[in-house]
């Protein structure tokens, strides 16, 4: 959108004295020395900069951040980058709930050097936007950056889970275990990743020296003589519009290709992708399931409700049809009725992830904490690396008297992975407001919440390690740390985590240890009900029906 653009939106519905108020949390945007550039592009940037300053008074959040943005791009690919992240940081404070100029301020940090802040930057996009992969792509790049191997290959190890389809994933954690000289593992993903993409054969000459360190010579030069210059392909739109202001194109096959064109936030063009599929393909039910739970999380429950019911006609035990129809059930408002279908999709297949977590969560919603723990402990036997997975059968095992049993489950899960910092944040909730714990128990938490503060810092450790102190009667210790976590959660803009910290702080200030590892409002407790996350895209952008 051009500044021009903006101002006449801004001038119809926002006052001046509204955009003043917004102003205390910008820094002054620095109008930069630009006659070292070529005469055109300084032409242009001064053309720019001139209609912005006459455009932001009368303009404020999103279309104020959209502005800031636009002038980051045009100083960002004018190598102007110092500026161009103030521009961004002005951008997120003027709208921060949009991950993009959280994402984009990382990228920035990133190529000014400056892990530290971008590590924060795409947590930060993370908590905002879990669809858009290339944020925890870039985040795992940064860890590794930063020296922590393990964080990286966890949060690669999830996003290969949960996007079996995507080589970058897989590459990655190749990379980090070449790394680390796990040099089995490397070369059994380098092989996934290129099993994936066939022509990414870039990644031959890192599968050669992970050969090499196997002492595999012939293997080695087998895959040296494969190797060429092109990586697996990272479809990311919003830097590549950022640094040139190209549009990305999407790879794949065509489903695949829609679901990127949708992580990516381009909801009309996956759609329009997937009904050019659909039209040639009508009979493809895994298409039809995935424009279902499309269409149903952006509002459009007709053409939802279309594309389930033409799936399940297709193949009425289907558990990804069924999975489908409960989600856009769920999405509608309507949870009984998901409720069902999430039953009938475990029961059609029992290695269904996501069925078994929905489930669980209608469970919860019904308090039937049992039954519900039951569905979360199939799901921890399906997914054992995956920390959440362990956290929801601790949350329902808590809510059903059985934080001992809770206790027990995460020390054995934490025996597997005894350097997972997450399932070691588990058992310090745990062990600090579980009545069945032990003393000894109590005394490992503390250590290992020290321990996790010192390494991570982050806003949960930070809560984590003030439980652990509340259980040890150090209550003051217990406030300062709380406080701490519900600043970086506010900083982050994160209302909700900041919430549920200040619930827990003020049991700190009365002096009790709260008796639930998280708060009883946490989604862990009360899964919230699944909600469009945009309203629906207008009539003339959309596809026929299935």
């Amino acid at each position: 959108m051009s500044i021009r653009k903006l101002l006449l939106c801004g001038a119809l519905f926002l006052a001046p004295m509204i955009a003043g108020a917004s102003d205390a949390l910008l820094k002054p945007l620095p109008n930069p020395d630009v006659s070292k550039l070529a005469a055109a592009e300084a032409a242009q940037l001064r053309a720019a900069r001139t209609q912005f300053d006459n455009a932001r008074a009368s303009l404020v959040g999103p279309p104020l951040a959209e502005a800031y943005a636009e002038m980051a791009a045009l100083y960002a690919r004018a190598g102007l980058k110092d500026v161009a992240a103030i521009a961004l940081y002005d951008a997120s404070q003027s709208d921060p709930d949009d991950a993009r100029w959280m994402y984009l301020r990382g990228v920035l940090a990133r190529d000014l050097k400056q892990n530290a802040e971008a590590r924060a930057n795409f947590e930060t996009a993370m908590a905002l936007d879990k669809i858009y992969l290339p944020i925890a792509y870039r985040l795992s790049d940064t860890l590794v950056d930063l020296g922590d191997f393990d964080g990286a290959h966890k949060l690669l190890e999830r996003l290969t889970r949960e996007h079996p389809e995507n080589a970058v994933g897989f590459a990655m954690m190749a990379q980090v275990e070449l790394r680390q000289k796990r040099y089995p593992a490397a070369v059994e993903n380098f092989n996934r990743a290129l099993k994936l993409e066939p022509q990414a054969n870039q990644l031959y000459q890192s599968l050669a020296e992970a050969y090499t360190g196997m002492g595999n010579a012939a293997a080695a030069k087998e895959a040296v003589a494969k190797a060429g210059n092109t990586p697996p392909a990272l479809a990311d739109p919003l830097v590549l519009g950022f640094f040139s202001g190209a549009a990305a194109s999407a790879s794949g096959s065509p489903l695949q290709q829609a679901q990127q064109l949708a992580a990516s936030g381009r909801i009309a063009a996956a759609r329009a992708k997937l009904a050019d599929h659909l039209r040639d393909h009508p009979d493809d039910v895994e298409a039809l399931a995935f424009q279902a739970r499309l269409e149903a999380s952006i509002g459009d429950n007709l053409i939802a409700q279309a594309a389930a019911d033409q799936a399940l006609t297709l193949k009425p035990d289907n558990a990804v049809a069924l999975l489908a129809r409960g989600i856009v059930y769920e999405y509608a408002g309507d949870d009984n009725q998901a409720y069902a279908f999430y039953q009938r999709a475990v029961r059609a297949d029992v290695k269904l992830p996501m069925a078994r977590l929905l489930l669980g969560n209608a469970e919860m919603r019904r308090s039937r904490f049992s039954e519900a723990a039951e569905q979360y402990r199939q799901l921890a036997t399906l997914q054992p690396d995956d920390p959440p997975a362990v956290a929801h059968l601790a949350a329902a095992q808590v809510a059903a008297g059985q934080c001992g049993r809770a206790l027990a489950d995460t020390s054995a899960a934490q025996a597997r992975k005894p350097a997972d910092g997450d399932l070691m944040q588990i058992f310090v909730r745990l062990a600090s407001t579980c009545p069945a714990a032990k003393q000894q128990e109590r005394d490992m938490a503390l250590d290992y919440a020290q321990a996790l503060y010192k390494q991570r810092p982050d806003a949960d450790d930070s809560a984590t390690l003030a439980l652990a102190m509340a259980a040890h009667g150090k209550f003051a210790d217990a406030q300062q740390y709380q406080a701490e976590a519900i600043f970086q959660a506010l900083r982050s803009s994160d209302k909700q985590s900041a919430e549920l910290y200040k619930s827990t702080q003020a049991a700190f200030a009365a002096k009790q240890t709260p008796d639930r590892p998280w708060p009883a409002q946490h989604p862990y407790f009360k899964p919230p009900q699944l909600t469009p996350t945009r309203p629906a895209i207008k009539a003339a952008e959309t596809p026929a029906k299935p």
